[in-house]
């Protein structure tokens, strides 16, 4: 057990609990408020909610690891984090706009009401809450890693002291805990991760340019593509790349930013100013071509292994401590958007279309008779009608969802938390061509809609299963190893032009709701 690491992350976790919970009381505790804020968030909480949220624990575990596993190959978060954003400033206005006017505040709320769909709704709800598990576990990794470094606890039970507290803020504070929690945890990162980055090279190599100088010479495999032993083929490293700037904006819990901010020109200008966040991963960069010269491990411990590596320096305890700090930060700063964002999708996106069905008014009213939710307003009222309702339901979500994350972390130990993400990846971005062409092509239509997405994920889980099941085949059907989210957005592109352009005309009035006509 290290005592001032400890002492660092109890602090923190108090810290983060005390704010969120306070952040949290400032609103009016409707729907409205828990899901997007009133719609009141200003430049400095946008700045940090979205580069915090996005810059996760994957960004501090996984950056150093992907350096010493395939070299080169990391420098594809630079490739895709310098534009992923950019099709959020010419949409995300209009979400804003359209969002605030019509009540929206989840993403498969606008575009279900886009295609008066409550199929697209579910689907999008559902797969949704599919993608953020493997997120979630990534987070929950990393908490877990940090704390038996810490502590010498199994990485499963500090995870859980870790995602209480987080629980804790969330169920509390909405989204207004989870952006002023991101704000505290994104400032640290940057300091943290700045400082680990030139401090260390420096202390092992005497300086970052004599540590490159060294790569050159003694594994120059590491700076170029295919990378070390040709791990990584153009074909594969390409499509990385593109599942990841095409599905960077659709994952709900960043579109659902574009609902909290105070203006429609806040968000664009959020997006200009989301690229210096990427400065943050420069030195993680420093610090994975560190572990190359330095003989570190190719797995997710690799930066904690750095920091021992100078285990004999007078501020080895200090570092260590603000080590945990940082990879704290990114695990939760992420974790609590994803939790909070599942609940809310659960709810207004699965549960709430669902209410119009014979189930699923069966559902809620079972769920009622359970006290799972609150008794209703008024005789007969629905559970689209009771705020208190939707909100408790959220909340109790939330918690399901963080048990399942938690559960599945414990099947998954072996994998790398980047190819967790890349597989996570696969779902959000068959939300592009629901988005792209129901905000600005006036022909697309219902069944386009629901045909495209069913055929993108279709492809997305049919790969999938070959690939766990009968890998001889899946490389048979996809000989570049292209990810399969590319596949997928292929078939559900194709498709949902087709039928839309076969299908019937869209009601003048619905392109009216949009700005389309």
């Amino acid at each position: 057990m290290k005592p001032l690491a400890l002492a660092v992350v109890v602090a923190y976790l108090i810290t983060t609990v005390i704010l969120g919970v306070v952040a949290g009381r400032r609103g009016k505790g409707d729907t409205n408020d828990y899901v997007a804020g009133e719609r009141a968030f200003g430049p400095l909480v946008m700045y940090f909610v979205i580069g915090a949220t996005i810059f996760s624990a994957y960004a501090l575990l996984g950056t150093p690891q992907r350096v010493v596993a395939k070299g080169a190959d990391a420098f594809y978060v630079l490739a895709y984090g310098a534009v992923g954003l950019v099709p959020l400033f010419f949409f995300g206005a209009r979400v804003r706009r359209v969002g605030a006017r019509e009540g929206f505040v989840t993403q498969a709320e606008l575009i279900a009401a886009r295609f008066e769909s409550r199929r697209v709704s579910v689907l999008m709800g559902l797969s949704s809450a599919v993608a953020f598990v493997p997120y979630l576990v990534i987070q929950l990794k990393g908490a877990g890693l940090v704390m038996h470094a810490v502590t010498g606890w199994p990485p499963l039970w500090g995870s859980a002291i870790v995602y209480a507290a987080v629980l804790i803020y969330v169920i509390a504070g909405g989204v207004r805990g989870v952006g002023w929690t991101n704000v505290v945890q994104g400032v640290a990162m940057l300091i943290v991760v700045w400082v680990l980055g030139l401090w260390i090279p420096t202390q092992m190599f005497g300086s970052v340019a004599a540590m490159f100088d060294r790569v050159v010479v003694e594994a120059p495999e590491y700076l170029t593509l295919p990378g070390p032993d040709a791990k990584t083929s153009m074909a594969r490293y390409s499509s990385e790349i593109l599942v990841s700037i095409l599905g960077f904006s659709m994952w709900p819990h960043v579109f659902m930013k574009c609902f909290t901010a105070r203006s429609a020109r806040l968000v664009q200008r959020s997006v200009v100013w989301y690229p210096t966040f990427l400065f943050f991963l420069v030195p993680l960069l420093f610090l994975g071509f560190a572990a190359v010269l330095g003989g570190g491990p190719g797995d997710d411990s690799v930066l904690l292994w750095l920091v021992d590596r100078l285990a004999g320096h007078p501020l080895h305890p200090l570092l260590f401590a603000f080590v945990g700090f940082a990879i704290l930060a990114a695990s939760m700063s992420t974790g609590d958007a994803l939790l909070h964002a599942g609940g809310s999708i659960l709810v207004r996106d699965v549960l709430l279309p669902l209410e119009d069905s014979p189930a699923g008014r069966g559902l809620v009213r079972a769920a009622r008779a359970a006290r799972l939710l609150p008794p209703p307003p008024s005789p007969g009222a629905r559970l689209r009608e009771d705020e208190a309702g939707q909100t408790r339901a959220i909340r109790l979500l939330i918690v399901a969802m963080a048990v399942l994350a938690w559960g599945v972390l414990a099947l998954t130990e072996g994998t790398s938390i980047v190819d967790l993400l890349l597989l996570a990846y696969a779902i959000p971005i068959q939300f592009l061509p629901l988005v792209a062409l129901g905000l600005y092509w006036r022909k697309a239509s219902r069944a386009g809609a629901e045909a495209g997405l069913s055929a993108g994920l279709a492809v997305v889980v049919l790969l999938f299963l070959l690939g766990v099941f009968a890998p001889s085949l899946a490389a048979a059907l996809n000989p570049l190893k292209l990810e399969i989210g590319v596949l997928g957005l292929a078939a559900n592109l194709g498709v949902m032009v087709l039928v839309s352009l076969l299908g019937t005309p869209v009601r003048r009035d619905t392109l009216q709701r949009f700005e389309l006509d």
